[in-house]
């Protein structure tokens, strides 16, 4: 598995540029690319082969609206030419999620992991308490069973604020 904490990625609208008849990627996006291949470098990631579960979390640089899905492209394509995997057709689940801004920076958090080769796709899920992938018994199994028996450890009465949401004890925003 892989858990990257990389640069807020450019925008598919600024991540490509129209040069006479060619299209090419920006000199913003030439840029992140090799941010990513830096630190992927000096992390010395390995490819990792087979089927691929990606799970992004983005918390963008300012509050504008922002559409998750045009940080997809330069993200997954920076990833690819970084060697972090051969080729983005491996994965078979990519979830994103857009959290609170992080002011004047960004960034993007990125797990990659593989499915492992004894579980099917439709029974592979995403522990959100630690965040490997587990055979879960349905859609609404979310938490692995090793993260069940740590939760089971939580005292049984949490106090109730209200207005604020909690997850396995811990304050949310």
């Amino acid at each position: 598995m892989h858990q990257l904490t990389l640069p807020y990625p450019p925008s598919v609208n600024t991540y490509w540029r129209h040069v006479g008849p060619r299209v090419l990627i920006s000199k913003h996006g030439r840029q992140y690319r090799t941010e990513v291949c830096n630190q992927l470098r000096t992390k010395r990631i390995k490819p990792i082969e087979g089927d691929l579960i990606v799970d992004i979390t983005i918390n963008p640089p300012d509050r504008r609206r922002r559409d998750v899905d045009n940080v997809l492209k330069a993200l997954l394509d920076s990833l690819q030419f970084a060697g972090a995997f051969e080729d983005d057709s491996q994965i078979v689940r990519l979830t994103i999620e857009k959290h609170e801004p992080l002011p004047k920076d960004g960034k993007a958090t990125v797990r990659i992991q593989a499915l492992p080769a004894d579980m099917e796709l439709i029974d592979a899920r995403t522990c959100l308490r630690c965040g490997y992938v587990f055979d879960s018994e349905g859609p609404h199994n979310r938490i692995c069973n090793v993260c069940t028996m740590i939760n089971r450890g939580l005292p049984e009465c949490m106090p109730v604020v209200r207005g604020l949401k909690r997850h396995n004890g811990k304050v949310i925003r």
